[in-house]
């Protein structure tokens, strides 16, 4: 019963950071389309405001290459954050060591731009899986 309450509790919450803008709105509008609950940053100076504020998706999208504050640092930040320290996130770069980045980061993933759609639903499958209705 337990893990039946806690699936009607979870919202499928992504949180997208990510600097270029037709990505991030194609990320939101496909993970909406997908039944899943978006926001989204330009970098992660906004990303973190909005973890300060509370927010708690179930999985974060990074972007490592981003002005003002980039993935690395934005990954550094939220693992020392209370409560925001076990958020799962799969990096999203185009960079060739970006695999690297990714697991020196503690990232749960790796996904290398371009991202094709069945590659970037499986990955968020494993983190949020989404309830189907029977």
């Amino acid at each position: 019963m337990a893990d039946e309450d806690e699936a009607e509790r979870h919202w499928h919450e992504v949180l997208v950071v990510e600097d270029e803008r037709d990505l991030r709105d194609a990320f939101s509008n496909l993970l909406r389309y997908q039944a899943f609950t978006v926001k989204s940053a330009s970098d992660g100076q906004h990303a973190m405001a909005q973890l300060r504020d509370g927010y708690r998706p179930c999985l974060i999208l990074l972007d490592l290459s981003m002005p003002r504050m980039d993935g690395a640092a934005f990954r550094n930040e939220q693992k020392v954050m209370d409560g925001c320290a076990n958020i799962p996130v799969v990096v999203v770069s185009g960079r060739d060591d970006g695999q690297a980045v990714a697991s020196s980061l503690g990232a749960c993933g790796f996904l290398k731009k371009p991202v094709r759609i069945p590659t970037l639903l499986g990955a968020l499958e494993r983190h949020c899986p989404v309830q189907r209705k029977k």
